[in-house]
């Protein structure tokens, strides 16, 4: 044989010409896929080597199938072809094709043809000699030297030849059962060497941890790739690049030796992170190959210097227009233009440094922005916060367990946050979804301190994890909130408890804007009047309305700070609109305290607002949004309201920006004499006035001495009210004024049907301000029909109310209070000084030659002073009311008692004193 001849290699079976190329895998310790190089792209082929048997490696497992183990020595077979061949030149010939077409091969390493690879595994133990029933193969010289090698090999119980029951034993490579969490946290940080076994997709490979033998699947951090998306046959088909990446990745990566280091994982377990090989990110050989975007959350796991790497090999292939990013030129210019215009449009802030202000319904949070004052609706990333909804008539126990917990994560958030200074950080942009008809939009975590919300937020269990897929972005603490979630979950806090044993939420809305509103504020008044509550403003209407919920008693209410006046927008918008901000910066969805003192017509209810230890209405007051507005002398502090309100008068604030004090005293005066002008000509006719009839001791009909009554008397008289001749009334009805004949003077009155009960007519006798009843059978004689000049004219009398007088509550001294009233005063001509219009009522102080009639009741202890009143004549009444306790008289005759705590004896249908009929003198 001449040298030449001995330098071609020889093929065990037969000579042929050799194919040459490169293995690119090694599944077994017989079975290699090698790729042809006579193209670049020639498909890689699975061969089998000839006539070798190896142990069969385990099954990883899956889903539907169990795992199973190794025969003994099958990984060390594997290992040591593997070790030998992969990723390297080889030429090759086939020996044989199987019936199923599966070719047989015998190899040799490019750099050493003369040991084929079928022989040196034989050689070393990590295979035997397949042995036909024919046994053609024994008569042939290459065979008769493999079984001579496979003898050596026996004879020193080499690889798989080995009795040793123990090196059996660990030659099995064990199962392991961990999960993925409790596997990172076993793994993580650690430098671990690993074997890819399996390339899923480019970025998501099947591993075995050396010497352990821990198998699981591994997504790299920081580089989503191109993968496949279903089309419309629902077949999935592969993005741009998706096999380019793939094929890149399995042609260096597969089968190789790594390093590999845990980063992160995910809510269903999917374990990042970053893979090296031969001494290169294979991260940043996909992004700088233009095979992969940078993935911001992922990447966040890796080190500052690694994700500026990743970074700066995005922007390379980025620049280069490289795969992903490459653009036609027709594609640029529409790109350019479309940049250019979302350019122009301000993009999302990546960091927003501010006050909360707002907290929504389902976890968004309001920030003021510290630099352009600007209000931002953040909403949390990678957490699901649950949304509260109204209740319904119809609802199942998970829609009440929901909404319990959506306020409960609200109350959470609104505590924390509420007016605190927070920096939120953009975490990623969601793409628009056409399908959904759903726009692009931002996701943020928000610190507070350097506290991630969300994470609390998670853990309290008041919010769920978002379930992301796959390579999708998410927040950069996504590690930390599954944690969390998971620690919620083990303690069954909040979502995670038990439904059945949920609290409901349920409130009483009495701020609705409905025809019902200022019955139901009445209704409810009594409970909440008067004391210290604790409350939440809800929402802010205005500078001094907002809508508060109050937890005590489960309801939502209107409330407008009482003794101040802040602009109406009709008034001044832009004021007004200034007003309610600085309303709503400092008072929504803040803690406050309320004192109600009552509701107005609209169903609103009125009282005090704290802020702290401090009156809102003040601070509005100080500002210069709000003027004083006390009609009812409601202030406790009204020195300090002046004081503010003159201060910012003086500093020109706001609603003082253009204030005069000269226009402001020329404008007072004008007022005061319209205001005496007013006063003199209501003395005139008011006056004086006759007492009519008396309801109760605090109580009276007056008939006013003036020439308003006596053009009504005349206008009666001439309209003959005692005329017996109008008809009779066929129907009579609550509400109908009709004539009516009493059966005290046998006079027809003028009379308003009050009621029709138990076969009796009820009448109110318009111009005497008397009460009579009589049969309902004796209608037909007792009253007629009046015409309409009659009904429209004003009544000859008025009710009015003794000032600062309280009716007293024992049954004795009441009748002896209205003795005396009746007996005195019934049908006199007494003076009237009326104090105020409270309600549509006149309070007024009565006199007559002896002095003043209130003064006089209360010196007798016939009734008290009613300090909650808080009139101009209280003063001089306590001092009457002071002779009375020293002589023990009236309400008095059992010692000094607090007359604040006696009940106002209820007014009823009256008839007299006694219930008998009133007459006159």
């Amino acid at each position: 044989m001449t040298d030449t001849q001995s330098n071609v290699p020889q093929s065990q079976i037969q000579p042929q010409v050799p194919t040459i190329g490169v293995v690119r895998a090694v599944n077994s310790g017989d079975s290699l896929v090698i790729q042809d190089l006579k193209t670049a792209d020639s498909p890689k082929v699975e061969y089998s080597l000839s006539h070798l048997t190896v142990p069969r490696l385990g099954y990883h497992g899956s889903n539907d199938k169990p795992p199973t183990k190794d025969l003994p020595f099958a990984w060390e077979s594997r290992e040591f072809l593997r070790s030998k061949c992969i990723g390297k030149k080889v030429q090759f010939f086939t020996d044989y094709t199987a019936p199923t077409g599966k070719k047989f091969i015998s190899v040799y390493l490019y750099d050493d043809l003369e040991n084929s690879l079928n022989k040196q595994m034989i050689e070393e133990g990590w295979a035997s000699l397949y042995r036909s029933t024919t046994g053609k193969e024994n008569k042939k010289p290459e065979y008769l030297n493999l079984i001579q090698l496979e003898s050596e090999a026996i004879s020193k119980e080499l690889g798989i030849h080995n009795k040793n029951p123990i090196a059996i034993t660990n030659s099995i490579r064990p199962i392991h059962t961990i999960n993925s969490f409790d596997l990172f946290n076993k793994l993580k940080g650690k430098q671990l060497t690993a074997v890819v076994e399996q390339v899923r997709n480019a970025a998501s490979y099947r591993v075995t941890i050396t010497p352990s033998f821990h198998t699981f699947l591994i997504q790299l951090s920081g580089v989503q790739c191109p993968g496949y998306k279903k089309d419309n046959n629902n077949q999935m088909q592969p993005e741009p690049f998706a096999l380019e990446a793939e094929s890149f990745i399995s042609k260096n990566l597969l089968h190789r030796d790594v390093q590999l280091t845990l980063d992160t994982f995910d809510k269903q377990g999917n374990l990042f992170g970053t893979i090296k090989c031969a001494d290169r990110d294979v991260a940043c050989e996909l992004l700088k190959n233009g095979l992969g975007t940078y993935v911001p959350w992922s990447g966040a796991t890796r080190s500052a210097p690694d994700q500026m790497l990743l970074k700066q090999a995005e922007e390379t292939a980025k620049g280069q227009g490289i795969r992903v990013w490459y653009q036609s030129p027709s594609s640029s210019s529409t790109s350019s233009s479309s940049s250019s215009s979302s350019s122009s449009n301000e993009p999302y802030p990546k960091e927003i440094d501010g006050k909360v202000i707002d907290i929504g319904n389902n976890g968004t949070v309001g920030i003021l922005s510290e630099n352009d004052r600007k209000e931002y609706k953040v909403t949390l990333a990678s957490i699901r916060v649950p949304n509260f909804t109204k209740p319904s008539e119809k609802e199942d126990k998970d829609s009440k367990f929901e909404r319990y917990y959506a306020y409960e994560a609200k109350e959470w958030l609104r505590k924390r946050l509420i007016g605190q200074k927070v920096i939120a950080k953009l975490e990623f942009i969601r793409p628009a979804i056409a399908s959904s008809n759903l726009p692009e939009k931002p996701y943020y975590s928000v610190f507070l301190g350097k506290g991630n919300v969300s994470l609390g937020l998670v853990e309290a269990g008041l919010a769920r994890l978002t379930e992301h897929k796959g390579a999708d972005n998410r927040a950069i603490d996504y590690e930390a909130l599954i944690t969390a979630e998971n620690k919620a979950k083990k303690k069954h806090s909040g979502l995670y408890s038990n439904k059945d044993s949920a609290p409901s939420f349920n409130v009483n809305d009495v701020s609705s804007e409905d025809k019902n509103l200022k019955a139901k504020a009445q209704k409810l008044l009594p409970h909440i009047r008067g004391i210290v509550l604790p409350a939440v403003v809800d929402y802010v209407f205005s500078a001094q309305r907002v809508k508060l919920f109050i937890e005590k008693e489960s309801c939502m209410i209107n409330f407008t700070m009482s003794g101040v006046r802040a602009p109406r927008r009709d008034e001044n918008e832009e004021l007004s609109n200034q007003a309610l901000g600085f309303s709503r910066e400092h008072l929504h969805q803040h803690d406050v305290h309320i004192q109600i003192e009552d509701i107005d017509k609209g169903g609103n209810f009125i009282g005090t607002l704290m802020v702290g230890n401090k009156n809102f209405a003040l601070s509005l007051v100080e500002m210069g949004f709000a003027s004083i507005y006390d009609p009812m002398n409601r202030l406790n502090d009204y020195q300090r309201f002046e004081d503010a309100e003159n201060k910012a008068k003086s500093s020109r604030l706001n609603l003082w920006k253009n204030y005069d004090p000269e226009e402001e005293q020329r404008v007072a005066n004008q007022k005061a004499a319209a205001e005496e002008e007013r006063k003199q000509q209501q003395k005139a006719e008011t006056g004086e006035a006759y007492i009519r009839a008396v309801v109760s001791p605090t109580e009276v009909y007056l008939q006013f001495a003036n020439n308003k009554t006596k053009d009504i008397e005349s206008q009666l008289a001439s309209l003959e009210i005692n005329n017996e001749d109008s008809t009779i009334v066929a129907m009579p009805k609550v509400g109908d004024i009709v004539k009516f004949k009493s059966q005290h003077d046998k006079k027809w009155h003028r009379s308003k049907i009050t009621s029709i009960a138990d076969g009796k007519i009820n009448v109110n006798l318009i111009d005497l301000g008397e009460r009579e009843s009589f049969p309902q059978s004796q209608s037909s004689t007792l009253i007629r029909n009046i015409n309409h000049k009659l009904q429209s004219l004003p009544s000859l009398v008025t009710l009015v109310k003794l000032a600062s007088c309280k009716n007293p509550s024992n049954d004795d001294i009441y009748n002896d209070a209205m003795d005396f009233m009746e007996k005195e005063f019934l049908d006199l001509k007494v003076g009237v000084n009326i104090i105020r219009d409270i309600d549509g009522t006149q309070h007024v102080l009565l006199s007559d030659n002896a002095g003043i009639i209130n003064g006089e009741l209360v010196r007798n202890g016939l009734v008290s002073v009613d300090r909650s009143t808080k009139l101009p004549s209280i003063q001089q009444l306590q001092d009457e009311e002071q002779k009375a306790k020293s002589k023990r008289l009236g309400v008095w005759r059992f010692g000094d008692i607090d007359s604040d705590d006696e009940d106002d004896k209820p007014r009823s249908n009256f008839k007299g004193k006694g219930g008998k009929p009133i007459s006159k003198k």
